[in-house]
């Protein structure tokens, strides 16, 4: 089972819950898992789970070209996979037959401030004529374009930037008067932490302010296969034991891509990050994709 996911803080329950599930799967299995390697570098989890992760760009690629059974998507990328309906937003079973769908109810979402998806800037927000894009995730570009047209009423020029800390602020450097720049993740503890902005834009607060009170989901679980889709049991009872043990998680992961301070973690991921799909997400999920197909 190849499943795709985000290499970032905020999967590390799903990724815990992964890899728990592959340990079992394998001391049920005859004989023991072998580790293996992609050509990535990244341990897979088990003999039948294949976990790559990526940063978020690269799991809306996968899932898009099909080279993938489950992928954690950018719920901007979501509409992009073929087959995939955006009046599909509940979970469906194997006996619908099979189109792309979201599957689990996980994901990752916050209701008011995230902290890992913002708008920095030494310049007002009034006063900002250019933004800098972090082409790692498409859904910060959607939701930052969709909050500066319609919430803030502003027009900058954009400039997308394959990698926008080095293009826009090298190792914390203060941004240019009228420049912002879009960042994503857990670099975004760093730049702050390089240099103190004067403004500090969360997106999800924003969104939460501009909708009335409206959660973000930032990404889901797709199904991306026939295959994927009948994981799709399995994959919920790992998620959900993941989001059960958040503090192992932290301590306990196998897949990842670094070390965290444990104090921070635990509390990013307990605070700052809703992990259950509800109805208010589904109707958030909507929203947004109706924001971006059709705008204005």
């Amino acid at each position: 089972m190849r499943i795709t996911a985000v290499s970032y803080l905020n999967t590390l329950p799903f990724i815990y819950g992964i890899e728990q599930q592959a340990a079992l799967s394998s001391s049920v299995a005859a004989g023991h898992a072998v580790p293996r390697v992609r050509e990535t570098g990244m341990p897979l989890a088990g003999e039948d789970i294949a976990l790559s992760l990526r940063v978020p760009s690269l799991c809306a690629a996968d899932a898009i070209a099909g080279e993938t059974d489950i992928a954690l998507v950018p719920v901007a990328a979501i509409p992009l996979i073929p087959g995939f309906s955006v009046s599909s937003v509940r979970p469906g079973s194997p006996s619908d037959g099979f189109i792309p769908r979201i599957i689990t109810d996980y994901c990752i979402g916050a209701e008011g401030p995230v902290d890992t998806v913002v708008l920095l800037s030494d310049t007002p927000l009034a006063d900002v004529r250019r933004v800098y894009l972090d082409s790692h995730s498409r859904t910060s570009v959607q939701l930052v374009r969709v909050l500066a047209r319609e919430h803030w009423r502003l027009a900058p020029e954009w400039v997308d930037s394959a990698d926008c800390v080095s293009d826009a602020a090298p190792q914390g450097r203060p941004l240019e008067p009228g420049e912002a720049m879009v960042a994503i993740g857990d670099k975004v503890f760093g730049l702050k932490a390089g240099h103190h902005y004067a403004y500090c834009y969360d997106l999800a607060q924003e969104w939460h302010d501009f909708t009335g009170g409206l959660p973000f989901v930032f990404a889901a679980w797709v199904a991306c296969s026939g295959a994927g889709l009948s994981f799709a049991p399995i994959l919920n009872r790992a998620l959900a034991y993941g989001v059960g043990h958040i503090a192992e998680s932290v301590a306990g992961t196998v897949n990842r891509s670094r070390d965290f301070e444990f104090a921070r973690a635990y509390r990013y991921l307990t605070k700052s990050i809703q992990f259950d799909l509800d109805d208010r997400k589904r109707q958030a999920m909507r929203l947004f994709w109706e924001k971006i197909i059709t705008p204005g």
